[in-house]
């Protein structure tokens, strides 16, 4: 099994095009679970996918996987256990999910990782179901809402080679529940939600492309089993740079580049707050670095459901009524 662990591949997409591990922000680098002394031991590598582990909360703050539809097998097998790799003080285990409308929601998803031939894609398979890539989704979540984002990435056309990289982890609050049970060793940390990276080199465009939602398990998306049918995914479909923030996660350069929704300036999350600014003079080159503006109210593509950035002029023009963007 060891040699067929080789984990996220930052290069998998080809074409030249790398994509880094994200990176722990400051806010988050304490937390950050090492099995071992190597620079590289927070990241814990599965067949087609790695996790990096919180160690306050004992769970995968992210879970980052390669998939290539092309060599998609459909296999049976999925025999849930607790690495030992990690130890079972730093997992959430079986116990946990028991008897509760809990479920143990994957981050990568298992049909995410079961390609290859049948051996690799049957050993992929058994290793998405390490507890370590689970995290507590109320069953009227995971079985619900949470399938559209995957879904998108199940039967996405837009990419060119067949190979999409994913990025999942579950979105921690100050608001976030918690479960706790008297045979349990501690209590567990319930997301108040999740969140989802996908990437890919684009079909039309050649270069290449992102997607990025967040979804919380509030109270409308707990009610029942039946709201996937009725929600519109993009109006969950966020910037990277939110997601940043929401995670303490630094992601790579060309993630941000590639997404569609835009949120600048970008000065990292290790630099301070990220925000909408106006030009800070009137100096040609503050001039240039644009505003940036969100509107829900106008049907044109560009503006429906996200931000963007629009150049220092038409922002004037806009606000003084003179012209209707």
């Amino acid at each position: 099994m060891s040699e067929l662990r080789k984990g996220y591949d930052p290069e998998f997409l080809g074409e030249g095009i790398s994509i880094a591990l994200p990176k722990a922000g400051l806010e988050i680098t304490d937390d950050i679970l090492f099995v071992g002394e190597s620079e590289s031991a927070h990241v814990i590598n599965y067949i087609h996918y790695s996790v990096i582990m919180s160690k306050c909360n004992n769970q995968a703050l992210v879970s980052a996987a390669n998939l290539n539809q092309s060599a998609f097998q459909q296999v049976s097998g999925r025999d849930w256990f607790v690495d030992p790799r990690i130890g079972i003080e730093n997992q959430v285990g079986p116990k946990a999910y028991k008897s509760n409308p809990w479920d143990r929601g994957h981050l990568t998803r298992r049909t995410a990782v079961t390609w290859g031939n049948k051996y690799v894609a049957k050993r992929a398979s058994n290793d998405s179901c390490s507890y370590a890539n689970a995290s507590m989704q109320h069953e009227n979540f995971n079985q619900d809402e949470w399938r559209v984002p995957e879904r998108i990435v199940q039967y996405l056309k837009k990419d060119k080679n067949d190979k999409i990289t994913i990025f999942t982890g579950p979105v921690f609050t100050q608001t976030d529940r918690w479960y706790t049970r008297r045979n349990l060793r501690e209590k567990v940390r319930i997301p108040s939600g999740f969140w989802k990276v996908i990437a890919y080199i684009g079909k039309q465009s050649g270069k290449l492309e992102s997607q990025a939602y967040v979804l919380y398990q509030d109270a409308r998306f707990l009610i029942d089993k039946r709201g996937q049918h009725s929600i519109d995914i993009k109006n969950y479909q966020v910037t990277i740079t939110e997601i940043e923030h929401l995670t303490g996660f630094e992601f790579d350069e060309n993630l941000f580049n590639s997404n569609p929704l835009y949120f600048y300036p970008r000065e990292g999350i290790n630099d301070g707050p990220e925000a909408f600014f106006a030009p800070a003079s009137t100096e040609e080159s503050e001039l240039g670095r644009g505003v940036v503006f969100s509107r829900d109210d106008t049907t044109r593509p560009e503006f429906t459901g996200r931000r963007r950035v629009i150049p220092h002029n038409e922002f004037i023009e806009f606000v003084s009524g003179v012209r209707d963007v």
